[in-house]
């Protein structure tokens, strides 16, 4: 290793610009040079970790702050530079997560999706999970959900939310519960990571397919429609899905009536709303959509367009802000901070 003479560099740091003079290394093996110095201190392109802390967080917060204009090259540069530690960070049960509270009714698990544009590949499909403590409120009796934290993935089979679900100590939960609309992935995933969650579709989603129904019946007529709704939302709240789902197989000249049909009828287990709320488990998969729509907020502006790597860097980034365990997460991309 040869030594040369010593250089000076202007750092920019969490306090400002900072010059100092450090020795410049060369191994002719390696044919490579080297600021060990710099490698101490964390510097990298003239800026010190502290700063790609903040502009990495600042990033995963918005893109549109001219401030932070440069932030999203930031946060793929370290997701270049650590992909490894970054994927065991999110991938694995972090001591400093969040853990969920013994006095918490249940713990449930939510799952959604939604769309955001990769380049060259277009509209793909963004997983994405909550996990929260469901609690009674109060007088009201209503079971809500609090101590979200959520992850997201770009796809495929390596949904990291049982990871999660573990470090918040889903298995000692005294209930637990999977809550989610009628998709086919959402339910298979919660028949292979969850089989003894009680399995709920959303609510407002099967109130939705019912209002549906109603127009395909009474087109033109919202007062027949509304009153339809309203009887058949009491027997749906009663479980008498399987009961609806006759009811409009009834109509075979209607192939959407029988669509509707169909969701009614292999739902009907998963749609006990009153036993459910009288064991107190939420009925509603309203964090993990607020969730979506934060994340879309980030990943799906108007004229967004992803490059893969940048899409799967930023996804555990923005998930760990959304979480609020950004700060604990960093430590593992980063330990030298």
């Amino acid at each position: 290793m040869l030594r040369s003479k010593g250089k000076k560099v202007t750092v920019t740091s969490r306090l400002g610009k900072v010059t100092y003079e450090r020795a410049y290394y060369y191994d002719p093996e390696e044919r490579r040079g080297y600021y060990p110095f710099d490698q101490q201190l964390g510097v990298k392109g003239g800026i010190s970790e502290g700063v790609v802390r903040i502009v990495v967080k600042l990033s995963a917060q918005s893109g549109r702050a001219r401030c932070i204009r440069g932030s999203s090259r930031c946060s793929s540069q370290r997701g270049r530079d650590s992909p490894r530690q970054l994927d065991n960070a999110v991938g694995q049960p972090l001591p400093t997560m969040k853990e969920t509270l013994e006095s918490a009714a249940c713990v449930g698990v939510s799952m959604d999706g939604f769309m955001a544009n990769v380049r060259a590949e277009g509209w793909k499909e963004v997983k994405i999970g909550a996990i929260f403590e469901a609690y009674v409120t109060g007088q009201s009796g209503q079971v809500r959900g609090r101590s979200q934290s959520y992850v997201m993935h770009l796809g495929g089979p390596a949904f990291k939310l049982a990871m999660e679900a573990q470090a918040r100590r889903w298995s000692q939960a005294a209930q637990s519960a999977v809550v989610g609309d009628g998709a086919a992935w959402i339910w298979n995933l919660a028949a292979r990571d969850y089989p003894d969650a009680a399995h709920i579709v959303d609510w407002y989603h099967a109130k939705q397919h019912l209002c549906a129904a109603a127009e395909l019946l009474y087109p033109n007529q919202p007062e027949q429609a509304a009153a339809w709704v309203d009887q058949h939302s009491a027997m749906l709240y009663e479980g008498q899905a399987k009961q609806i789902a006759k009811r409009l197989a009834q109509h075979t000249q209607s192939e959407q009536l029988l669509t509707e049909a169909r969701y009614f009828e292999t739902n009907h287990e998963r749609m006990q709303y009153r036993d459910f709320e009288s064991a107190h488990l939420p009925i509603g998969s309203g964090i993990v959509e607020s969730g979506a729509k934060q994340a879309k907020q980030r990943l799906c502006a108007p004229g967004m367009r992803w490059s893969r790597a940048g899409l799967e860097n930023m996804l555990p980034l923005r998930a760990a802000l959304m979480s609020g365990t950004f700060d604990q997460l960093w430590p593992r991309i980063c330990p030298r901070l």
